[in-house]
């Protein structure tokens, strides 16, 4: 099998990250955590706080407090969306978001509660700082934007857009599903107030792991939308708003937890060599991409995040991709990404577009065999 479509989730894992899966479940790390103070939940208590340290340092956030523990980049963006809401206010967007962050600003909107303008890109897949800063009004509170869009592998001016935000007081949230772990990125220098990100891509951990990172401006404004036990407070019936405790209710991720503790610590030990192989990569297939006439390849800049969007002449994505898989055995992924404004914009909503993901631990081969298995659809249609 050959995997590409590690923008969904990273299908090889290192093997720190096993290893941590492994011993999470072993009888004397099997517990549940802050709730006893006997000596297995104390010990898993300890080694999730080491996590939520090693979380904040790499992305430089304010507090220890200040990193929730969710259950993937979903819950992350829903959390700093739908907690930080203004009543009447309004919030700024791009074509380029995954539904995570669309479907709950429009249910805002929908709801009345909040104006949504939403940027295109430009001819050559920008968004343009200026368009964003012209569409601020006076009641504007957010600019919410990916860092990297999971369709195209476009990434977005960050520390320009962060400026922005501060120079108006804006809130500004940012979904690092495709970029943690690919970038370093530095919260307090960039501004970001809500930072989202999901364990299973960049930073090679299990499924059902992702955390919300806030400033402390940010904290402000967020207030619980889970409710249930927290193991503190517990004589109240009324949820506590305590950080990051009245944020995580319910008996939390262990093994997905300490997973993504495991691949942070392997990201930032090998940072430049993962950046450096996915790049080169990166740049290897978009060559051999561009030797096949039919394909057309949509706008990026950024080979880090090891995203490529393309499709052939007007064939459906889906069709491509069932040829691939049942002739050849590889994974790509086809149809919308969950982010159907960027392929309205790109007319490509009854196509779709065939998405490759790439991993530090795919090999020229990989694209090799890809590109032997394209040319074949090419020539047999």
């Amino acid at each position: 099998m050959v995997y590409l479509d590690n923008a969904a989730t990273t299908n090889k894992k290192p093997f720190c990250v096993k290893k941590e899966v492994f011993l999470s479940t072993l009888k004397k790390n099997s517990a549940n955590p802050n709730r006893s103070g006997y000596k297995i939940s104390s010990n898993l208590a300890n080694k999730i706080l080491t996590v939520r340290q090693n979380l904040v340092d790499y992305f430089n956030c304010e507090n220890l407090e200040n990193c929730i523990f969710t259950s993937g980049c979903t819950e992350s963006l829903n959390l700093a969306i739908l907690s930080s809401f203004q009543n009447g206010g309004h919030v700024i967007t791009t074509s380029y978001e995954h539904n995570s962050v669309l479907r709950p600003l429009f249910k805002l909107k929908n709801e009345g509660k909040i104006k949504l303008s939403i940027i295109n890109p430009n001819k050559n897949g920008e968004i343009e700082i200026e368009k964003i800063k012209n569409s601020i009004k006076t009641n504007t509170y957010m600019l919410a934007c990916t860092f990297t869009s999971n369709v195209t592998g476009y990434t977005n001016k960050i520390k320009k857009l962060g400026k922005l935000c501060k120079k108006h007081n804006l809130l500004f949230l940012v979904d690092c599903a495709q970029s943690s772990g690919h970038e370093k990125i530095d919260m307090q220098n960039l501004n970001i107030d809500f930072l989202a990100l999901a364990g299973h891509k960049g930073f090679y951990s299990l499924t059902g792991i992702g955390a919300l990172l806030v400033s402390n401006v940010g904290k402000k404004y967020l207030k619980p939308i889970k409710f249930g036990g927290t193991g503190t407070k517990s004589d109240s019936p009324i949820q506590p708003i305590d950080f990051p405790d009245g944020f995580e209710s319910g008996t939390c991720n262990t093994t997905g937890i300490l997973s993504l503790g495991a691949g942070v610590k392997f990201v930032k030990k090998n940072q430049e060599k993962i950046n450096n192989k996915i790049y080169n990569l990166t740049k290897y297939l978009v060559e051999k991409l561009k030797e096949i006439d039919e394909i057309k390849i949509y706008p990026y800049n950024n080979f880090n995040s090891g995203v490529i969007s393309f499709n052939i002449k007007n064939y459906s994505s889906n069709d491509v991709g069932n040829f691939l898989n049942e002739k050849f055995n590889i994974c790509v992924r086809t149809g919308l990404h969950c982010a159907p404004l960027v392929h309205k914009f790109y007319n490509t909503i009854d196509i779709g577009m065939i998405r490759v993901s790439l991993s530090y631990f795919n090999k020229k081969r990989d694209i090799n065999k890809l590109i032997y298995a394209l040319k074949k659809f090419t020539n047999q249609v």
